[in-house]
């Protein structure tokens, strides 16, 4: 698996896909540098079926196979019962959803010896995935017409595709609750889950 000592930026495109006879498809796609093109998928539509959990897949030539499970929230999965995989591989997710300083309220993300913190600067702006030596701040880039934004990367320090991967995915995740205000706005939502999880 290569790695990428100098600064690498990058640019994610949303993208649609509605075929007739499967589930549509939506999520993010891009060329990452010298990693190549990634893909980034979640089903749009509400699967009963699913018990109110959602996926986000990653795949991509040089990316291993990364998927993020949670609680669906806006139509994408969110932190609350989130699980993280890469190549069938479980990471340790841990986040303290009653902080209240900003700093405090960050996921802390264990993967193959890595200790990694993930954070947003606040809703709107970038969220950063940080381990020792490696940087990687994904932000809302330019308009994609009609309604739609693209992501603007930037990776610094010996990154790699696991790095990359774990970023990228997380794109597709509702991480509003990082933030004080994101949190704010969730109350009710984690009011409703804290019922439905004691019905299940």
């Amino acid at each position: 698996m290569g790695t990428s000592t100098e600064s690498l930026e990058f640019e994610l495109l949303p993208y649609k896909h509605t075929p007739k006879k499967e589930l549509p498809t939506a999520g993010l796609k891009g060329e990452v540098g010298h990693f190549g093109s990634v893909t980034v998928e979640r089903c749009p539509l509400h699967r009963p079926l699913a018990k109110g959990m959602d996926t986000a897949r990653l795949s991509g030539p040089a990316f291993p196979e990364t998927v993020f499970r949670g609680k669906r929230r806006s139509g994408q999965p969110s932190l609350f019962k989130a699980e993280l995989t890469l190549d069938g591989r479980n990471a340790e997710l841990r986040f303290n959803a009653k902080a209240l300083k900003r700093d405090d309220r960050v996921l802390h993300i264990a993967y193959d010896g890595r200790e990694y913190v993930y954070s947003s600067e606040g809703l709107g702006k970038a969220n950063v995935l940080q381990r020792e030596g490696v940087r990687i701040s994904v932000a809302l880039g330019r308009q994609i017409p009609p309604a739609d934004l693209a992501r603007a990367g930037t990776a610094t320090g010996p990154v790699d595709a696991v790095d990359l991967a774990i970023a990228i995915v997380l794109e597709e995740v509702d991480t509003d609750v990082l933030t004080l205000t994101g949190a704010a706005l969730s109350s009710p939502f984690a009011l409703m889950q804290h019922f439905s999880d004691r019905a299940d």
